[in-house]
This record gives structure tokens, sequence and C-alpha cells, in this order.
């Protein structure tokens, strides 16, 4: 009787000792991916020119730090400027969004910044696009975007999609 236990308790310890290394192998890759950086973000901030917002995202090697505001009257470009001076529009200004981010790391990282312009309800009313480069460096990226004046006061949120991919 003794033996039959001692027999059965190996038994069981085996099976235990196969379904742990089971459940060990197959959780092993899902802890790899959670320890590998994330090559997508996304922040949404309140819409306010002229104060810094903190993002705070890690898009691959990039870290995307703050993100600020600035409505700028348009300017007209082209010949016809150079000859009668720039002309300012009333119907027309330009949003400027400055994001700061670094890059620790000697590789060259590419951000794709998708910028959103949301109303109180959440709907989209714009959105502009525009990629920028970092490798070991902390600098400014600046996007701007021509809007309808009259848009302006309409937007309540900005939401950010970053999508980073080594260069």
């Amino acid at each position: 009787m003794l033996t039959l236990m001692t027999r059965t308790s190996r038994n069981a310890r085996r099976t235990a000792g196969r379904v742990v290394g089971a459940a060990l192998m197959l959780m092993s890759p899902l802890a790899l991916r959670a320890q590998e950086p994330s090559l997508r973000a996304e922040r949404t901030v309140e819409y306010k020119p002229g104060q810094t917002a903190t993002l705070g995202a890690k898009v691959g090697a990039v870290n995307v730090l703050t993100v600020e505001f600035s409505e700028r009257t348009h300017v007209t470009g082209g010949l016809s400027t150079v000859i009668t001076g720039p002309t300012q529009s009333e119907t027309v200004m330009t949003v400027r969004a400055h994001i700061v981010a670094e890059n620790p790391s000697d590789k060259e990282w590419q951000v794709s910044f998708t910028v959103e312009y949301l109303d109180k309800d959440g709907k989209l009313i714009d959105r502009a696009s525009k990629k920028g480069s970092w490798e070991g460096e902390s600098k400014a990226l600046d996007l701007d975007h021509p809007l309808l004046s009259y848009v302006l006061p309409l937007i309540a949120e900005v939401r950010i999609k970053m999508e980073a991919k080594l260069d």
C-alpha cells in the first residue's frame, strides 16, 4: 500500500511539473513581448494653445516628452509674396504642434506623428501628419497645419498617434 501511494504521488508530481513547464513555455513569448518597447502609442490631450502638455510616450527607443500648440496667422507665400509682400488671410490660421522627443540610443529611429483635432464630442475635425528622425539626440518637431479660423474654437482635444520604426 505504501508503495502504491509513493508511485501515485510521484506520478502526480511529474504531471504537475509537466503542466507547469508547459504553462511557462506558453507564457514566455508573452513575457518577452511585454519587455519589448512598443512601436505604437496614442495620447489625447486638451487643446490649450500656449500651454505645454506632457505626453510621456515611448515608441521604439524614442521618448516623446511634450507637445505645445500655438495658433499663427497664415501667411501666403510664393512669387506674389516676393513682389507685393506677405498678405495675411483672416479666414485661415496655422496651428503648430511643437513636439519634443529624445532618443538616447545610437540607432536612428523614425517616428510618424498623426495629430487629430477633435471637438467636444470626440468627433474628428481635421488631421495632419509628419515624420521625424532621432539618433542619439533630443530635438523638437514642428507640425504646421492650416485650419479655417472659425473651426479653432471648436477644437476641444487633440489625439496624437505615434508609430516608430528603426531607420
